[in-house]
């Protein structure tokens, strides 16, 4: 009976030694795990709270397609200009509406509209709309090539010429090109306009 007891206080013995380092192993575990979160939770948040801010920026502004393009083209081309918008104040548009048209029905739109069918970009203010030829955010193409080399500039330069030029049209409400161009240089540079934004400039003769 004592060596049988015996036995048995020797087999917890084992189980309690046993148990303890399975506890010790489990908890060492779940310790390193919580550190691999700590350290990996910080860029995740910052990178989070980065692309918010970006974001928040361009909240009010509204990306379309013409027809023509397939879903992936849009997304990809919709992506190229919002990041091209964020070098500049577009928050203080409002509510804007942004349109891509494919290169091969962009003259045609231009033409019925009596204009150059070489500029690469227009707005219709009271409709708060800039439209875009494709070929400033699409791959290179030949159309992209020929409006490089009218322009003097690469397609990329054109592409920011653009939306500063029609960014001055439509934060101004001026639809002179003199003006505008001057306005365009300043946003390059980075000063502030002279003129007011266009929620004041429509709120003032709403009164």
């Amino acid at each position: 009976m004592k060596r049988t007891t015996g036995n048995r206080k020797s087999c917890f013995a084992c189980h309690a030694i046993s148990g303890g380092r399975q506890f010790r192993l489990i908890l060492l575990a779940s310790v390193l795990m919580v550190i691999a979160f700590l350290f990996s939770a910080n860029p995740l948040g910052a990178q989070a709270n980065s692309g918010a801010g970006a974001q928040n920026q361009i909240s009010r502004q509204r990306f379309a397609c013409n027809v023509g393009f397939t879903p992936k083209e849009c997304q990809l081309a919709a992506t190229v200009l919002r990041k091209a918008l964020l070098r500049y104040p577009v928050e203080a548009l409002g509510e804007w509406r942004w349109v891509l048209v494919r290169s091969e029905d962009w003259k045609p739109i231009l033409s019925r509209r009596r204009a150059d069918p070489n500029v690469p970009a227009f707005s219709y203010l009271p409709k708060r709309e800039t439209f875009l030829d494709s070929a400033l955010v699409a791959a290179p193409s030949i159309h992209g090539a020929e409006l490089s080399a009218l322009w003097h500039m690469t397609t990329e330069d054109l592409l920011d010429l653009a939306i500063r030029h029609e960014l001055a049209h439509a934060l101004c409400n001026d639809g002179n090109e003199i003006t505008t161009d001057r306005a365009a240089i300043a946003l390059k540079n980075g000063m502030p306009l002279s003129c007011r934004i266009t929620e004041q400039t429509s709120s003032s003769k709403t009164k």
